[in-house]
C-alpha cells in the first residue's frame, strides 16, 4: 500500500508531478480521496457514481481603447463587453446543457488596467467551468 498526497490541486498541476516522479509507477490501482469541510473530522463518505466534478479554466481577454470618461465617443470600454460576456456565459450553462447533466461556469475574477476618469483599454476575464461529465466540458 502506497499512500500519497497530491501538492497543488488546485490548478498547480499536482497529477503531472506526481506521475512525473514515477510515483505511481507499478501501481496497480489507486483510490482517491478528497477533503469535505461540510463533513465532521473523521468521518469517510461515499456513494455510487460519481460526485466530483472536472474542470476547466480559461481566460478571454477583451481590448477595447481607452478614453478619457469625458469623451465616451473616442472610448471603447472593454468593461461593458466584459459584462455582456459575463452574463453569455451564465446563458451558455442555462441554456446549451442539458438540465441533468449538472455544469457551473463561473467568474473567478475580473481584473482591468484602470486610472481615475479613463476608461481602461482591456479587461480579462478569469472563469471556470465544473462537470460530472467530461462530454460536457468539450
Amino acid at each position: 500500500m502506497r499512500l500519497v498526497f497530491q501538492p497543488g490541486e488546485e490548478g498547480h498541476a499536482g497529477a503531472y508531478h506526481i506521475l512525473r516522479e514515477g510515483v505511481l509507477d507499478d501501481v496497480s490501482a489507486i483510490f482517491g480521496l478528497h477533503v469535505d469541510p461540510g463533513l465532521p473530522v473523521g468521518t469517510v463518505s461515499s456513494r455510487p457514481g460519481p460526485f466530483l466534478a472536472a474542470s476547466g479554466r480559461f481566460l478571454v481577454t477583451i481590448t477595447g481603447k481607452g478614453g478619457h470618461a469625458a469623451g465616451p465617443q473616442n472610448a471603447v470600454d472593454p468593461i461593458v463587453a466584459a459584462s455582456s460576456a459575463i452574463v453569455s456565459l451564465q446563458m451558455l450553462v442555462a441554456r446549451e446543457i442539458d438540465p441533468l447533466q449538472s455544469a457551473v461556469c463561473g467568474l473567478i475574477s475580473l481584473p482591468c488596467v484602470w486610472q481615475l476618469a479613463f476608461y481602461s483599454f482591456a479587461a480579462y476575464l478569469v472563469s471556470f467551468i465544473c462537470s460530472l461529465h467530461i462530454q460536457t466540458l468539450l
